[in-house]
């Protein structure tokens, strides 16, 4: 009997699940099936949604470009730049939407190029309504604007057209699918009116699947004790309601003890924290319970048994209740004490790193000044004899010249390893003003067509396209990058000639200054391309031997180009020459003449000075170093200039009190007293007794970034690097004895 009811039974059985599956299966392709067809039917949606706020946009987009044209309000930009992005936003879409219907990639494709060419004459027109470059007139391109809107809804209406259509034979098909599925439905409620009837073989077989499900379980809770056991992390779950935890074995053993897995309470691992952590981890464990952190990550030292500290990461997730009250906190522990000690070690080889570069700009300051003034008055020297060569022999005024042109190559090469330090460490002044470049242009002119009248090459320099003409930039650093370039194509050519040709060239619509210094030298190989505008380096240590220099000019002029805004390029063909070309961004105002200097000449320099002059008019000279004495004293005696001179900066503050002078030249560095401190000093007393301050013009050697801000923050009035510059010079005196005037007027 038994064996006929299991027989039965299993028939049943065997029946009732192949029944149960057809029906499962249909309901479930059914359920698949309208997915699907939803899914189609929102995708047609999304197509819809964005092609129609696409118009919109655009609309949008013209209202707010227009508005800004009439009224420049920035308003109008800001919504015109936001509608631009997100038309560019909404054809993406569409694009990823459309990806598999080749006749709407095709019509966004045709759309798009509209776009584009519509938003190019939109921000053409803006451009030209800012009046940031100079236009006479916005042009009226309406009617090529309403053109390229017009294209662009037409194809969009297109767009929207075929996925209407799409969308009515959608909904068809998903309604005929409902249908289809309701029917399926219907058979199925049939049969589980069927299964009614078997209620008790059912719940046999939910007890069967119940043994099941407790044998599964029971194995997945022996992988998950292994697993738990095999990491090297310790976990806990802390049952915040309870004040309980549960702690893995690897908790513990980390930190040396033998506890096994255990439930305790908080205080078993709060009690191993390190004293100056406990304060800090307990409030974050309070932040993140109460919503205040995210997540809860934190790093602390618990005490190993062995009495060491043993660095851990905490990481824990908290569940919360309906309330928002936090119920259990379940984590990890993993001991990072190896990465807490490589990280501290990195740590102190940054400080170290950073010591160390801090030492190479003291050296730097410091030779800086052990090398400039010596050269002060080598310098100095060199242009009083080069004012008297007719004096001299012929033997003699060559052994001059040559002193002169070892002098400013000695100047070139400590300038140009001062202004790569600068641009290494990110310190690089720009002085940008209105300048002439036909000035600029002239005077490179008359210091490199010496250079190369004296290789026997010819010196052209075109800028016919510029005179007249304005420019807003850095003067001294475009001279600069000038003469570096236009020095290089001198210096390796030897037969034929140099030629340079300054214009404005048009790049993206953008207006840009472009010199290019051209040669029929050695050249270069286009292999060596990048390595020329390496520092140190050249294109091969054959060039080095024969021309010599440090490899540093056109590492600072591309470096100078490239703060500016611009760059510098070359192209060159190996034994026929290099073209290099300096590309800026240019405003540019012609037919304005820069304002005139105050002098034209160094005749005319002194002259004006001079007339400035009183009888009473004295300086105090405040210099340790004889050579700078010898030439500082011979230019003032020159312009006529009455002088003292302190050899420290107590012996200047000393004269000072005696004689209030007209002006003071105060080196920075001195024994006894230096220049910061004896400034610092003399202010004290003009405030004390209410006296007039005193002009004091900072001299030193160190030419860094920032010895003027410290000269200034001294109480100086100005400041002059060494070597001293006559001109330079002069004009500062100049400039302090008009102001002494006013002041008496």
């Amino acid at each position: 009997m038994n064996n006929i009811f299991s027989r039965n039974f299993l028939i049943f059985v065997i029946i009732l699940v192949s029944i149960s599956s057809f029906i499962s299966f249909s309901l479930i392709s059914g359920e698949k099936t309208l997915a699907s067809s939803g899914d189609l039917l929102l995708h047609t949606y999304d197509v819809i949604f964005e092609a129609e706020e696409l118009s919109t946009k655009v609309e949008s987009m013209l209202a707010s470009q227009r508005g800004y044209v009439l009224t420049q309000k920035e308003e109008f930009y800001e919504t015109y730049e936001t509608r631009k992005s997100s038309i560019s936003e909404n054809i993406v879409r569409l694009f990823d939407l459309t990806i598999d219907n080749p006749s709407q990639q095709a019509r966004l494709a045709e759309l798009q190029d509209y776009y584009v060419e519509l938003a190019n004459k939109l921000d053409d027109r803006a451009s030209r309504a800012t009046g940031e470059v100079p236009n006479p007139v916005i042009s009226n391109d309406v009617q090529n604007i309403d053109t390229l809107k017009n294209n662009i809804i037409r194809i969009n209406m297109d767009i929207l057209g075929e996925e209407y259509e799409l969308l009515n034979q959608r909904i068809n098909t998903m309604e005929q699918k409902k249908s289809q599925y309701f029917t399926s439905l219907l058979i199925g409620v049939a049969v589980g009116t069927i299964l009614l009837l078997i209620f008790n073989a059912f719940l046999l077989r939910a007890q069967q699947k119940r043994n099941y499900a407790e044998e599964s379980l029971k194995g997945i809770e022996e992988r998950l004790s292994l697993a738990i056991e095999g990491t090297q992390d310790g976990i806990f779950d802390w049952n915040v309601s309870n004040e309980t935890v549960f702690y893995s074995r690897q908790f513990f053993a980390m930190l040396g003890y033998d506890k096994g897995p255990l439930t305790g309470t908080p205080n078993d691992s709060w009690e191993l924290v390190h004293p100056e952590d406990f304060e800090e981890l307990s409030a974050k464990i309070e932040l993140y319970l109460s919503h205040e952190l995210s997540e809860f990550v934190h790093e602390y030292r618990m005490k190993h048994k062995s009495g060491r500290w043993v660095w851990v990461q905490s990481r824990a997730k908290a569940i919360y209740d309906r309330s928002g009250h936090a119920i259990r906190m379940v984590g990890a522990h993993t001991d990072i004490t190896s990465i807490v000690k490589e990280r501290e070690r990195l740590e102190i080889e940054k400080e170290e790193a950073e010591e160390a570069n801090k030492a190479k700009g003291e050296f730097l300051a410091h030779m800086s000044h052990e090398i400039r003034t010596p050269l002060t008055a080598i310098s100095g020297i060199s242009e009083i004899l080069g004012k008297q060569i007719q004096k001299f022999d012929d033997k003699q005024a060559q052994l001059i010249k040559t002193l002169g042109s070892s002098t400013a190559s000695l100047k070139e090469l400590i300038n140009d390893i001062l202004d790569f330090s600068k641009i290494e460490k990110g310190e690089v002044e720009i002085d940008e003003r209105v300048f002439s470049l036909e000035t600029v242009f002239q005077e490179t002119i008359s210091m490199m067509a010496v250079r190369a009248n004296e290789k026997g090459i010819s010196f052209v320099f075109d800028y016919s396209a510029l005179e007249d003409s304005n420019f807003y930039g850095d003067s001294k650093r475009l001279r600069q990058i000038l003469v570096n370039l236009i020095g290089n194509a001198i210096k390796f050519t030897d037969k034929g000639g140099v030629t340079i040709k300054a214009d404005i060239e048009d790049r993206n619509g953008m207006d840009f200054l472009r010199i290019d210094v051209s040669d029929t030298g050695i050249g270069i190989s286009p292999d060596d391309f990048d390595l020329v505008f390496e520092k140190f380096k050249q294109a091969d240590s054959s060039v080095s031997r024969k021309y010599g220099g440090t490899g540093l000019g056109l590492p600072i002029s591309k470096n100078l180009a490239r703060i500016m805004g611009g760059d510098i390029f070359v192209s060159s063909q190996l034994g026929k020459g290099s073209s290099f070309s300096l590309l800026l961004p240019a405003k540019i105002n012609k037919g304005k003449k820069e304002l005139p200097r105050d002098v034209q000449s160094m005749q005319k320099l002194n002259d004006k000075i001079r007339s400035n002059l009183t009888d009473e008019n004295k300086v105090l000279i405040a210099e340790d170093y004889e050579g700078n004495i010898v030439v500082v004293t011979y230019i003032l005696e020159e312009i006529g200039l009455e002088y003292d001179i302190a050899y420290n900066g107590q012996e200047a503050v000393n004269l000072w009190q005696e004689k209030h002078y007209d002006m003071i030249l105060m080196d920075v560095q001195m024994p006894e007293m230096d220049g910061f401190t004896a400034t610092k000093e003399i202010r004290k007393l003009e405030e004390r007794d209410n006296l007039d301050a005193t002009p004091i013009i900072g001299m030193t050697a160190h030419a860094l970034i920032g010895d003027k801000d410290k000269c200034v923050a001294a109480g100086m009035d100005s400041y002059l690097p060494k070597p001293l510059v006559e001109a330079d010079l002069k004009r500062e005196i100049l400039k302090f004895l008009k102001n002494k005037d006013r002041k008496v007027a």
